[in-house]
């Protein structure tokens, strides 16, 4: 790519961006016309669908209808007879009863009746005859519903007897075995019943039932004849794979365009997808209309639409499909033809694009070739382009560019040479060739020269001052490093005396560590007596309190004897008033009075024993309190001095960590007092060779030929012309210009 021509270059540049602009709008109308032809085809197909749901809805339409008129009729009938009860029974006059014979049954019915009958009769046959998907209509009543001498009445009009005599239809013992009948009979609504054969016809019966005033009094039942579904719209040019079906509420097909053999099955045998099934499942149970993609038994993606259609109670469905191969052909097509057109398109762009930068850029190839031979260094270079546009300029600035380079690339060579010859009184010879920022450049070498002549000069000037102050350093090197011998050994002496004392100090702070720990361990010891005096209080007080309780109880046995000698006093009495028989009772009183007073005697000699505890308490209880109080003083005078050893342990050991810091100190400043002699010692071999080498330095810069005169430049970020004299010669050190 690198190396790839300006022109194929900027026709790849330009050529994918337009392919990269073209597949975006071909993606872009793709999609879109993917979209609209797609809603195109879903609203196609949905609208056959919804025809073909109206069709089908107009046929149980018509069959609702009939059954409501005959329904109303009845009621209208029925509110008759209630208002007029002479109508509703058959007439005794021969001639009213001629007038008033069933068309059915052999037997006179009420005017009400006969009317009715007709009624009926006429409707149906009107409706199996105007209605080719009709295949027949009766009208069956519940036992004496309709007249009360008919048991059974029930007709039938087929499209085979339409025109003919109408016939009893049977017996209500056999009609009323049929599951429309009896079901529509129970659940008082109409019934669809799925498709059956009768008469050599696929049918299914719409049963009605006939309710009047609240009763069901009978069933109007309607036999669509299936084959007349044929009419719905079940093909077209432009889908050849579309077909179309018919579903009742519970999802079992009803008729099929396809093939009749399918009617009666479950639509669940033709959709093996159980996620498609549950899609279609889902959207019956909404009750509006809905499409699905999905793949049928044999394999094939189709395209579904759904549209619901009102049966009764019930939704019904009409199924238009078509297989996803046929709905997408003209949308590939128009994909396909909509990709060669853009292909076609982006080709010749591309070429013309291609030829027009090749005839553009042609020139340029010239332009290039001088520019690569201003970059292999050689700028003697003839671009013979005359053109006066972008290109033309072009190629009078590269020629323009490459003769100022020359003259500038010989200038500096000739300034330069001569600078390195030691000529710093050299000017340009093409000042003029200096223009725009290579202005800088020419101001750039004068500073040069200016700046080495300058530099030279005061290289000059400093050896003469870099030998004189080399001899000084010498002589003061030398006598700073005798200082400096001097002081490492006074810093030595000094050293060794603070080790010493260093030493003797580490030793007073481990015996007052020592210290500090005895004395914390006897006032410890002075605590737990403290401790111990506590508990013997408290143990003197408990004693003290028991003292006093059983003072109570010598008390208490005080009052006993008291209480008992009395009783033996009165025990004596009663005795000498017994006279004989009571001086059996006067010796024990006499007992009695006896032991009472040994029990007074014992319990005073027991109280005189118990004060005499209780003072022996007392006083040692007080001297328990002051012997505690004294521990305790001497507990806290023992901490004190706990204290006070602790901190001076604590003060011992910082001193000796201060001093062994101040060690450190001097054997670090006596390592730095010895690196000073050695130093002074090397500056003052240092300052001769210096020395000698400025003598050297100061024949070396005689060589150059420099400005006698220096001058001073003040200092500037970007110097400006008139600094260096620019349009104005400038007078650089005798006199000459540069």
């Amino acid at each position: 790519m690198k190396k790839m021509k300006l022109a194929t270059k900027l026709s790849i540049m330009l050529g994918s961006i337009l392919a990269i602009i073209l597949i975006i709008l071909v993606v872009s109308t793709s999609i879109m016309t993917s979209a609209a032809i797609k809603q195109g085809i879903s609203g196609e197909l949905s609208a056959i669908a919804d025809s073909n749901a109206t069709k089908i809805q107009n046929y149980f339409q018509e069959a609702d209808f009939t059954a409501t008129s005959m329904n109303n009729y009845l009621e209208t009938a029925y509110e008759r007879a209630q208002e007029h009860p002479a109508d509703n029974i058959p007439s005794t006059d021969p001639v009213v009863a001629a007038l008033c014979q069933s068309v059915i049954y052999n037997t006179t019915l009420s005017s009400i009746g006969y009317d009715a009958e007709n009624f009926m009769v006429e409707t149906a046959r009107n409706t199996v005859k105007n209605n080719a998907v009709i295949a027949g209509m009766g009208v069956m009543f519940e036992p004496y519903k309709f007249e009360s001498s008919i048991k059974d009445y029930a007709f039938y009009i087929s499209q085979n007897n339409v025109d003919g005599q109408v016939e009893p239809y049977g017996t209500y013992e056999e009609y009323s075995a049929e599951s429309w009948y009896a079901d529509a009979i129970q659940a008082k609504k109409q019934i669809v019943t799925e498709p059956y054969e009768y008469d050599g016809m696929l049918i299914l019966s719409y049963a009605n039932p006939l309710i009047i005033n609240g009763e069901v009094q009978g069933v109007i039942i309607a036999d669509l004849d299936i084959s007349a579904f044929n009419e719905l719209s079940s093909s077209n040019e432009k889908y050849p794979t579309m077909w179309s079906d018919v579903y009742s509420h519970n999802g079992n097909i009803i008729w099929d365009s396809e093939s009749m053999d399918d009617v009666g099955k479950s639509m669940t045998d033709f959709t093996p997808n159980q996620n498609e099934l549950k899609q279609i499942q889902n959207g019956m149970s909404g009750g509006t209309a809905f499409d699905v993609t999905k793949v049928r038994e044999d394999g094939a993606k189709t395209y579904c639409y759904y549209s619901p259609i009102q049966v009764g109670d019930s939704i019904w469905w009409a199924l238009t499909g078509v297989y996803a191969s046929d709905a997408d052909a003209m949308q590939t097509q128009t994909l396909i033809a909509l990709v060669v057109c853009s292909v076609i398109a982006l080709l010749l762009v591309i070429g013309a694009t291609i030829v027009l930068l090749q005839r553009m850029l042609k020139p340029i190839r010239e332009i290039a070739h001088a520019a690569d031979e201003i970059v292999s260094g050689n700028l003697d270079i003839e671009i013979n382009l005359k053109s006066e546009d972008e290109i033309g300029k072009l190629a009078h600035a590269f020629r323009t560019m490459a003769q100022n380079l020359r003259e500038i690339i010989l200038d500096i060579d000739y300034i330069l040479g001569e600078m390195a010859e030691g000529n710093f009184q050299v000017r340009t010879r093409t000042e003029k060739s200096y223009i725009g920022d290579y202005q800088n450049l020419l101001l750039s070498m004068r500073k040069i020269k200016r700046s080495l002549s300058s530099t030279l000069s005061e290289i000059n000037s400093a050896a003469d001052l870099v030998s004189s102050g080399a001899e000084q350093v010498s002589s003061g090197a030398q006598a700073l490093s005798q200082g400096a011998t001097e002081q490492a050994s006074s810093v030595q002496e000094l050293s060794a005396t603070i080790q010493e004392i260093s030493g003797k100090v580490n030793v007073s702070a481990q015996q007052t560590k020592t210290a500090n720990d005895q004395t914390r361990h006897a006032g410890q010891r002075v605590s737990e007596s403290q401790e111990k005096m506590m508990q013997l209080v408290e143990a003197m007080e408990e004693i003290k309190e028991t003292s006093s309780q059983i003072q109570g109880i010598i008390k208490t046995i005080d009052d006993i004897a008291f209480q008992t000698n009395i009783l033996a006093l009165n025990a004596a009495v009663e005795a000498a008033r017994a006279g004989t028989a009571g001086k059996g009772f006067a010796v024990v009183a006499d007992e009695v009075r006896n032991l009472a007073g040994k029990s007074a005697e014992a319990s005073k000699n027991t109280q005189e024993l118990i004060l005499r505890s209780i003072t022996a308490v007392d006083k040692g209880s007080a001297l328990a309190v002051d012997t505690a109080a004294v521990l305790k003083e001497t507990a806290e005078q023992a901490s004190k001095v706990v204290s006070a050893i602790t901190e001076i342990t604590e003060v011992s050991m910082e001193q000796a960590n201060e001093i062994m810091q101040v060690t450190e100190g001097l054997d670090q400043i006596s390592a730095v007092v010895q690196n000073n002699s050695a130093t002074a010692e090397e500056s003052a071999a240092a300052s001769e060779e210096l020395s000698s080498q400025a003598s050297v330095l100061k024949s070396l810069v005689s060589k150059f030929k420099i400005t006698g005169e220096r001058e001073t430049y003040a200092s500037q970020s970007k110097p400006s012309y008139d600094d260096y004299g620019m349009g104005a010669e400038v007078e650089v050190g005798s006199g000459e210009k540069y």
